[in-house]
């Protein structure tokens, strides 16, 4: 039965089947990733409004050039951006405006995570792996931060993001504020970062962060996603996830921390339909029903009444629950993307 409070905002956005029989299109990211969507969310939105969703299994990357190349007609209705990609679809003018008078349950999510595109979806936690096994016999505490990252010990043991890995993008805005470098001089935080840590290259995806780190080539990974780092522990792997400290502006932050965002396609025909489904994503009932899609990544959900929900299936998710996302660091990755070619390009130099 659904709640009082659910009944009034579903109200507020009007007749929940209003758009039955229709039908948007979702890009998310890979298909195992969707169908957690689609088994989770998706069985209970379809049931609930008479709306199916079509899944697109895409990237970030790839939706800004497919609706570019669309010529304002896009065949996507809504996408998942994370934050740093988000500022890029901004940039790229591919990500439209919702009214918040649509959404009401909007009123839920953190202020620090609201955004005039859509919603979050849910908050990754990111800092570094390490191998517990390799740091005993070194004697290192914690890697928290660079005066760890670059002691002799580790000199090509640790594992950065390549430039066309999806992790860059969200992890090397906070990796040059770490190294004492800056979003705009590039050269300097570049020679920064190089002369202080000796790395063992770049992974381009976590499937290559997770051998790396199993065979014991890799002992630490910066920028790791923490839930990545609890399912190696979880098949055996001697690692160990370490907060990272960052500190930027007069303020220490414990973690970077990555929303997804559920966002609207600029010039999407079925505006309205994309706002009822975030509505909806946000009310108690779905929360409950999207439990399973939130512990698949140790992903945190954007209401504290979905954040109990999870905690109250599974107790050990505490581990990695974000409860204060005002107390982890976000890049401002406007001023980084303002520089992206020379980032990009000078990369590799951190190699040296």
């Amino acid at each position: 039965m659904l709640s009082a409070t659910h009944g009034a905002l579903a109200q507020d956005a009007g007749d929940i089947r209003r758009f039955a029989g229709q039908s948007i299109s979702f890009a998310g990211y890979s298909s195992a990733f969707n169908d957690k969507w689609a088994a989770s969310f998706g069985k209970y939105f379809t049931e609930r409004t008479g709306v199916t969703i079509n899944w697109i299994p895409s990237s970030p990357s790839k939706n800004i050039t497919r609706i570019r190349a669309s010529g304002g007609s896009p065949d996507i209705d809504v996408m998942l951006m994370d934050s740093a990609n988000l500022a890029r679809g901004v940039q790229e003018g591919v990500v439209g405006t919702v009214d918040p008078a649509k959404i009401p349950n909007m009123k839920k999510v953190p202020e620090s995570l609201q955004i005039k595109s859509g919603i979050p979806s849910m908050a990754y936690r990111y800092g570094n792996c390490y191998r517990t096994d390799k740091f005993e016999q070194l004697k290192l505490g914690a890697p928290n931060d660079i005066g760890v990252w670059s002691n002799p010990g580790l000199a090509g043991r640790v594992m950065f993001p390549s430039t066309t890995a999806a992790q860059w993008l969200i992890n090397a805005p906070a990796i040059a504020i770490s190294a004492g470098g800056s979003y705009g001089d590039v050269s300097a935080s570049i020679e920064k970062l190089s002369s202080q840590v000796k790395a063992y290259g770049f992974f381009n995806s976590s499937g290559d962060m997770d051998a790396a780190m199993s065979a014991g080539d890799v002992w630490l990974t910066v920028g790791n996603n923490q839930g990545r780092c609890l399912a190696l522990k979880k098949q055996g792997i001697p690692v160990a996830y370490a907060s990272w400290t960052i500190t930027s502006g007069g303020k220490t932050y414990s973690d970077l921390i990555n929303p997804d965002n559920l966002v609207l396609v600029a010039n999407s025909p079925k505006k309205e339909l994309v706002e009822l489904m975030m509505n909806e994503f946000l009310s108690d009932e779905a929360a409950k029903d999207s439990i399973p899609l939130f512990m698949f990544i140790a992903g945190t959900p954007p209401t504290s009444y979905a954040i109990d929900a999870v905690m109250a299936a599974d107790p050990s998710s505490a581990e990695w629950i974000i409860k204060d996302p005002s107390q982890l660091f976000q890049p401002d990755y406007p001023a980084f993307l303002a520089n992206l070619r020379e980032w990009t390009t000078q990369w590799a130099g951190i190699l040296r």
